[in-house]
């Protein structure tokens, strides 16, 4: 028999933003108690909200062990890591006034537009335990901004967005960024000629494609990389992988949902386009035959599934300037974008720049970016890099070759 015991807590403040200015501030304070019993190939789990007496939730885990839901029993070597990665991001009653200032000064350095929705102080502590010894705990912080950006003369509920992570706060850093993405707003410029162009954008096509990495699809072949483990599906150039490292990540557990610590907090699923591994936790790892990358996730009543966090591409040292020198298309925001079984992309951009030497110029008229997944990524993938137009958070430039269609010629 194993015990798991998970205690999660969380505080959020959250400030939202009507029009420039702050509305209101929510305070959540969370708190919840996990415990999951294995036996005999079952699993039995029971989930509490608020504080908790972890001795009834472990006789109530105990006796779900009846309903016989199947799920493997593992005993790892036992493991004590600690981590405390808070930064001292804002004292909690700075925060309402340092925004009000930030969304002052918005407005008064752009005063063509409007800025809603919100920004998020957060900080969480998780902590995991088993019957084997081990004993994981994590702290971390993040300062969040999602500004939904209306300009003043539009229809629109909302014309750009700004929004990224952060473990600190730089108001200047923030009032620079979206200067310069209002001001390339505004600057309206005839729709660019080319059919093939260089684009920046995050890593959407990406996000098509992962449920393609998860062992479960992989092996019941309904995957497009089917037959291909072991195999060169990318550019060299590209390499993906989980990482989990604290000194990399903000506010993200070292461990997953069932306890698991990958080596260097790292496993390469792509790496130099090779496909290494696939996405696995311990019960597709057991069920597969397979290497567990730790990729659990789980609510706090119920059997943990498999949904990783952490995934990362390898960057480059290169600047964006230098990825995407001469003349490139920024897009900013995309709808409504998919993916066919062959791996045919299509994004429409709502809001794209010109951009010329890695530096956004002028907006440019509505169109749809077409391409092919093992094309984006294969030979034109150009490299994804940190260090492009915004200085403030975390910010992916993804550079890749592609073409435009269904170009509008006017706004």
């Amino acid at each position: 028999m194993k015990k798991e015991t998970i205690v999660y807590s969380c505080s959020d403040r959250c400030i939202n933003i009507v029009a420039g200015e702050v509305e209101s501030l929510r305070i959540n304070n969370d708190l919840t108690n996990t415990v999951r019993m294995y036996d005999g190939g079952n699993i039995g789990v029971e989930g509490k909200l608020g504080n908790a007496d972890l001795d009834q939730l472990t006789q109530a885990a105990t006796a779900k062990l009846a309903q016989g839901i199947a799920y493997p029993e593992t005993h790892d070597q036992p493991l004590v890591m600690h981590v405390d990665a808070t930064k001292p991001i804002f004292d909690p009653h700075d925060f309402v006034p340092a925004t009000a200032k930030l969304l002052k000064r918005l407005s008064e350095e752009n005063p063509d537009f409007l800025f809603n929705n919100k920004v998020q102080l957060n900080s969480s502590q998780t902590h995991y335990t088993n019957s084997d010894g081990t004993d994981l705990l994590y702290k971390g912080n993040q300062y969040y901004i999602s500004l939904s950006i209306k300009y003043k003369g539009s229809a629109n509920i909302m014309d750009e967005f700004y929004g990224c992570e952060a473990d600190y706060f730089d108001e200047d850093q923030i009032a620079a960024d979206v200067k310069q993405q209002c001001d390339a707003f505004l600057n309206k410029l005839p729709q660019i000629e080319e059919d093939e162009v260089t684009v920046i954008g995050d890593l959407e096509p990406l996000q098509y494609a992962m449920q393609h990495l998860l062992a479960e699809m992989y092996f019941n072949n309904a995957s497009i990389f089917n037959g291909k483990l072991g195999q060169k599906i990318f550019s060299d150039k590209f390499s993906l992988l989980i990482d989990t490292d604290p000194s990399r990540q903000i506010n993200l557990n070292f461990f997953d949902a069932e306890g698991v610590v990958n080596k260097d907090f790292t496993h390469y699923l792509v790496e130099d386009g090779v496909l290494k591994r696939l996405i696995t936790c311990k019960k597709t790892a057991a069920m597969y035959n397979t290497e567990n990358l730790g990729s659990a996730s789980a609510p706090y009543n119920g059997v943990p599934t498999l949904g990783a966090a952490g995934f990362t591409v390898k960057n480059t040292p290169k600047t964006l300037a230098e990825l995407a020198s001469g003349k490139a298309v920024y897009l900013s925001v995309t709808s409504g974008g998919d993916m066919t079984p062959s791996g045919d992309v299509a994004m429409p951009a709502l809001v794209a720049y010109l951009v010329e030497d890695g530096k956004l110029v002028g907006r440019l008229p509505e169109f749809t970016v077409t391409a092919n997944l093992f094309d984006i990524f294969g030979d034109g993938y150009i490299g994804t890099t940190e260090h492009g137009f915004y200085t403030f958070g975390r910010h992916s430039y993804c550079v890749y070759k592609a073409k435009l269609v269904n170009k509008k010629t006017e706004f």
